[in-house]
């Protein structure tokens, strides 16, 4: 498991970041009308998801392959 941390760490932040996006309250619940400090957060929350994606691509990019067993 600690071979994997890296990628486990990088998921769970991955999930955490959309976790964080899609429970905006203001752009839950807007009707096409956002404030601008609404606007700002989400431009905010969506950049951080970003990120914390790129970072999982590298992670995922990373990782070497498991060894799998020949099929008899």
């Amino acid at each position: 498991m600690r071979e994997h941390r890296v990628l486990l760490d990088a998921f769970a932040d991955a999930r955490r970041t959309w976790d964080e996006l899609v429970s905006l309250p203001d752009v839950a619940a807007a009707s096409n009308q956002l404030s601008e400090d609404s606007l700002i957060e989400l431009e905010r929350r969506v950049n951080a998801h970003r990120v914390a994606l790129e970072v999982l691509v590298d992670a995922l990019q990373a990782e070497p392959l498991p060894e799998l067993d020949p099929v008899a």
